[in-house]
């Protein structure tokens, strides 16, 4: 039985296929073989046997594209060649880092977003977007599980098969990311709405999870094997700012977010810099082992992927004031965000507040990097792209702009202390180059698919299948023995 919300999403479906194919007020478009010309719809039948009709799967409900500059085009095309480079065929996967065939949930997502992102743009057409599209959805759909519960932190992008950090196979995995998780259904979610047909795919892909030991007491948790005891260890994860992008696209299909999804939980506190105020999360990385970085990324993609609203619109501005402001005391252009770097240690957080001290970069262990901080190139583009209006906007475009290879994709940054372009190229980076631009054309991306009901949802159907019982989706009774599998 179908209910409301089905009926009308697939209404909203068959009602934009419909007006594309030609009913109601529209004309049906014939393309002749032989002439390439578009032809009314009152050819006759034996008129059209060599004709064929222009299909189009976008519900009418979509806004159309706002248009864009050359500029942005050339900007798009820059960075959807570094996809071009690293696309690994027999997977349907994305090298995380320029010619190292591996990858992780989350730069899966970035590259799902630059593939989406593509085919907008023009740059493939819709069979090579389908070809890809479903080589990256038949390896989430058969890729090995970390304990069978949900996917490894690490894939070999040519393989498929589960790796760690330096890329070496292991059977038993490393453990699981519930942000990598959630970026990818995010994204997933994304391509469901604006690609109807991929939509069953894409859930089946995140029906295949085990959320018993991810999402419980309204936050996420992540797993992490033990090498020496080989005991998997449940972590809770997230901090102020991805905690709220992550815990938003969990709560989207159902889950208990009440703590991980809203800026003003419990842990959040804020500090002064430059007469900003600045939200930070008070839990004390010496007990937990976390540190809570304050960096653009995140708020700018809850921006342009969640939307903006009345939780989150203050924060995202105050990010934004707050490195205006250090540029303007001291000169230097200032856009910072966690980036992997060309030089040792290879990744590095240059953050606007951590640990109780502004501007610090340090590693993920707590290191000093401050020698290495960089203008990151992603921060700049999105912050540019979110705030077109604001001159400081036109500003850090103008820094970046040249740090880019034209063969290979943009750069991670530019080291502010005269070290050159960091030349780490990355998926990361280049994804969410051309998420921002794909907001420029779209503007909110799942409020857009909100307001048309389209998207994938875990439903009564999905609830009831018995080969998901005791995955402890949303309306699953959460017991003692799912919620720790063995």
């Amino acid at each position: 039985m179908m209910d409301e919300k089905q009926a009308q999403r697939r209404a909203l479906i068959l009602g934009g296929l419909t007006l594309a194919l030609g009913g109601g007020a529209a004309s049906l478009i014939i393309m002749s073989s032989d002439q390439g010309g578009a032809k009314d719809a009152s050819r006759t039948t034996s008129e059209q046997k060599a004709a064929c009709a222009v299909y189009m799967d976008k519900p009418a409900c979509l806004n159309p594209p706002r248009p864009l500059c050359d500029e942005d085009l050339r900007i798009a095309r820059i960075a959807w060649r570094y996809f071009e480079n690293n696309y690994q065929p027999a997977t349907g996967l994305y090298n995380a880092a320029d010619k190292y065939p591996s990858t992780t949930m989350w730069d899966s997502a970035s590259a799902l977003a630059a593939t989406i992102a593509a085919r907008e743009l023009g740059f493939i057409d819709q069979k090579t977007f389908d070809d890809r599209i479903i080589a990256m959805l038949t390896t989430l759909n058969t890729m090995e599980l970390f304990n069978g519960e949900a996917p490894n932190k690490v894939y070999n992008t040519m393989t498929g098969k589960m790796v760690d950090y330096n890329n070496n196979p292991t059977p038993d995995g490393i453990g699981v990311s519930a942000l990598d998780l959630a970026r990818m259904i995010g994204w997933l979610n994304i391509l469901s709405c604006m690609h109807a047909k991929h939509e069953l795919a894409a859930r089946a892909a995140i029906l295949r999870w085990n959320y018993c030991r991810l999402i419980k007491d309204g936050q996420m948790f992540g797993l992490m094997l033990d090498p020496v005891t080989k005991k998997i260890q449940v972590l809770q994860e997230g901090r102020l700012g991805y905690e709220q992008y992550a815990g938003k696209i969990f709560q989207r299909l159902g889950f208990d977010q009440r703590i991980a999804a809203h800026y003003d939980n419990k842990f959040a506190t804020k500090t002064d810099i430059y007469g900003v105020p600045i939200a930070y999360d008070s839990r004390d990385p010496r007990q937990l082992g976390a540190y809570n970085y304050v960096v653009t990324e995140s708020y700018v993609m809850d921006a342009m992927e969640n939307g903006v609203d009345d939780g989150n619109r203050a924060l995202i501005d105050n990010i934004y004031e707050v490195q205006k402001r250090r540029w303007k005391r001291t000169g230097q252009v200032t856009a910072v965000s966690e980036d992997n770097i060309d030089r040792d240690p290879y990744f590095v957080y240059n953050t606007i507040f951590v640990a109780g001290t502004a501007w610090s970069t340090i590693t993920d262990t707590g290191v000093d990097m401050d020698k290495l901080r960089s203008v990151s190139v992603k921060a700049a583009m999105s912050m540019a792209y979110l705030k077109p209006n604001d001159p400081y906007s036109g500003v850090l475009y103008d820094f970046v702009k040249s740090a880019h290879d034209p063969e290979r994709g943009w750069y991670s940054g530019i080291y502010e202390k005269g070290l050159g372009y960091n030349k780490a190229i990355t998926a990361n980076t280049n994804g969410v180059i051309l998420t921002s631009i794909l907001h420029k054309m779209y503007g909110e991306l799942t409020p857009r698919c909100e307001r048309c009901k389209l998207g994938f949802e875990i439903d009564e159907g999905a609830l009831a299948d018995p080969k998901n019982q005791g995955k402890c989706l949303p309306g699953q009774p959460v017991c003692t023995p799912c919620a720790s599998p063995q």
